[in-house]
């Protein structure tokens, strides 16, 4: 081993040397066509024979979900000189999943070993007839190029469109010197037009509701790409004092304008330019806090691999924040290598893919030993979700909605394999997983986890609980109505609104006690108290008071949500579901609706056991299809029809229920 790691850091100081020669060469010596020179690239070796075999492994996944993405590319309108796989249009979902192809193409005939039977092609094919097509049709029909795309319109100077622009643009920085010329000329004017327009901009910042940390990480990347095509550029040095402003600007929080920690050779707070981040670093997206875009810093943070390849010092900004986020992540996280969703999931719940760049990204540049047990096994987790597929596809279509779903997570593994040549190997760790209470006050979420069960309470925008199985099949799907519930009034379709009243926790060493008051509309307020130990149970109260008169058609309260798909690699295509004495088996995209009066005891696929009191009207109603990429069948626990008269000061239920995991799993 000793001499295996002195050879490694004689190979790194004979890169850093070579990068240095050759950098000094580009600048006084231009090409035979006396083209300015893009920034020189070059890999060390990986760091260990660990590091190289995952990386053989999402090389292997590539190639494999290459294939199928090849199978898509087709001519646009008929003529081979223009290829996309997509329709063509102007906007996001018809331009970054053919730019996101292209990077990942572009990685592929440039780098590891290519194997044309996984992949479908020769790398010269995969040059000739995909590549160089693709970006032919990307250029024209940018805002700098000649053409419209199919919809009448050019695309570019849109609010994401440095985001494609960056992809393209670095796709074709690996594969420059095999570039014809002209298409050479027109990727630079593509992505000079988008870095312009974001040098010259002030990134922006929002707190509540709709961050802008994605959008700033995304646009910081566009100008690292810039540099990377046009290093001797007048404007090189204004692009990458840019990226340093950019990259701070996406995490900033409200404690940071006052902070005299130095970035970069100056005080954060002299260089704040507006919050995106809570104080607990959460972040609100979609109009709730959203783990999704926790895991943002990537875009950013991923461009530090762009200044290694070219021998240079990336900006301290690129971290700044991000360790605190990733501690968030790390409490979200589950067995499935996703996360729990608080305050409820609008995009899928299967998107474990999708966070390999942070796990991995954190190992190499946060020398996170934790992240790289978990980016092993959220590689697992991704062969398992590929081997469903005979085209190699990683997502099955009953998983996603997202145009860019497949070619996102296609350019985030080429990029993987690149970051891992800069890793240090003894930096590798286990993972731990987070046990006991986490109060994001911020935030407004309570997660108390224990090895058998996670309890997550959001009280913020949403207010919502759930009771989720601490294994590989998580069973409980994160529905924003999640334990609160509705109630609708005779003559509305619309339940009524759901406002917090009051929220109050206190954590012991080993229990935790959350009291909510929640009002439905003026008319009844509803009293929760829910109670937890490190054993994993649950003990939760609902008292439902009447405020004023009114006529109940529906109160479903007590909600859970039931996971029940045909496909997902930790699922069985059906649930054993027994209320009372009585017990189905309910398939998946069943539909069906069981009505069980007076019940004391609910059984879910034995993995968790309900005793309800007094007995409660329960009802099952199984999903017909996935919706947002899964498949959530709702269980009532709560359950009255109408319509029902009562008056102010009615309670219309009082009830309790104890919670009890029963872990079972399912590979």
């Amino acid at each position: 081993m000793k001499t295996f790691r002195s050879r490694q850091r004689l190979t790194h100081a004979l890169f850093t040397l070579v990068i240095g020669f050759l950098a000094c060469t580009a600048l006084e010596q231009p090409t035979f066509s006396e083209e300015p020179a893009v920034a020189p690239l070059m890999l060390p070796e990986f760091p260990s024979p660990q590091l190289a075999n995952l990386a053989d492994r999402l090389y292997v996944i590539l190639e494999k979900q290459s294939h199928y993405l090849l199978g898509l590319v087709k001519p646009w309108n008929g003529d081979p000189r223009y290829k996309l796989l997509t329709e063509s249009r102007s906007a996001e979902h018809w331009i970054r999943p053919n730019t996101g192809a292209v990077q990942a193409f572009c990685f592929l005939y440039r780098f590891g070993p290519y194997d044309e039977k996984l992949v479908g092609m020769s790398r010269a094919t995969l040059l000739g007839d995909i590549i160089v097509p693709m970006i032919r049709y990307l250029t024209e029909t940018h805002v700098t190029g000649s053409r419209p795309t199919g919809d009448g319109r050019k695309w570019g100077d849109a609010w994401q469109s440095a985001h494609w622009a960056q992809m393209l643009g670095r796709g074709a920085w690996f594969i420059w010197n095999d570039l014809p010329e002209d298409l050479r000329s027109a990727v630079r004017r593509v992505v000079r037009h988008e870095a312009e327009r974001i040098a010259h901009s002030q990134p922006p910042a929002q707190l509540r509701g709709d961050t802008k940390a994605e959008e700033n990480a995304w646009n910081a990347q566009i100008l690292s790409v810039a540099w990377l095509l046009m290093p001797h550029d007048p404007q090189a040095d204004q692009w990458m004092s840019q990226f340093q402003r950019w990259t701070l600007s996406a995490f900033l929080r409200p404690a940071d304008q006052n902070t005299t920690d130095e970035v970069d050779g100056r005080p954060v707070a002299e260089q704040f330019t507006g919050a995106n981040i809570f104080d607990d670093f959460t972040l609100e997206n979609h109009g709730f806090v959203h783990p999704d875009y926790m895991s943002t810093f990537t875009l950013s943070l991923g461009c530090v691999t762009d200044f290694r390849m070219t021998g240079r010092r990336e900006p301290q900004s690129v971290l700044w924040n991000v360790r605190g986020i990733y501690e968030n992540l790390k409490w979200f996280i589950l067995p499935d290598m996703g996360f729990v969703y608080p305050s409820g999931q609008d995009w899928t719940i299967f998107r474990q893919p999708a966070w390999l760049s942070a796990h991995v990204l954190m190992f190499v540049y946060g020398r996170d030993g934790e992240a790289w047990d978990l980016a092993t096994q959220t590689v697992g987790v991704i062969e398992k979700m590929q081997a469903r597929s005979p085209e190699g596809a990683i997502y099955d279509p009953s998983e996603f909605f997202f145009p860019s779903t497949q070619t996102d997570i296609a350019e985030a593994l080429a990029r993987a394999w690149l970051h891992l040549h800069f890793a240090d190997p003894a930096a590798i760790g286990t993972y731990q997983p987070r046990l006991g209470a986490k109060h994001l006050r911020f935030g407004k979420i309570f997660l108390y986890r224990t090895p058998r069960l996670i309890t997550a309470i959001s009280y913020g925008s949403v207010i919502m609980g759930t009771f989720t199985p601490n294994q590989r099949d998580r069973l409980i799907s994160p529905d924003q109505q999640s334990l609160v519930g509705s109630i609708k009034l005779s003559g509305n379709t619309r339940p009524l609104p759901v406002k917090l009243l009051r929220a109050e926790f206190s954590e012991k060493k080993e229990s935790f006690q959350g009291i909510l008051h929640i009002s439905h509309g003026d008319n009844v307020i509803a009293e929760w108290t829910i109670n937890g130990d490190a054993s994993g149970q649950v003990c939760i109260a609902e008292k439902l008071v009447v405020q004023r008169d009114c006529t109940i058609q529906e109160m479903a309260t007590g909600l859970i949500g039931v996971l029940n798909n045909q496909r997902w690699i930790f699922e069985q295509g059906k649930r054993e579901i027994r209320l009372g004495s009585v017990s189905k088996t309910i398939p998946a995209h069943s539909s069906v609706r069981w009505e069980a009066p007076q019940t004391d005891h609910v059984g879910i696929d034995h993995m968790m056991e309900i005793e309800l009191f007094p007995p409660r009207d329960v009802l099952y109603v199984g999903a017909t299809q996935p919706e947002r990429g899964r498949a959530t069948d709702r269980l009532i626990l709560n359950h009255l029809s109408g319509p029902r008269d009562f008056h102010a000061g009615d309670v219309i239920a009082e009830w309790s229920a104890t919670i009890r995991p029963t872990p079972r799993n399912a590979e």
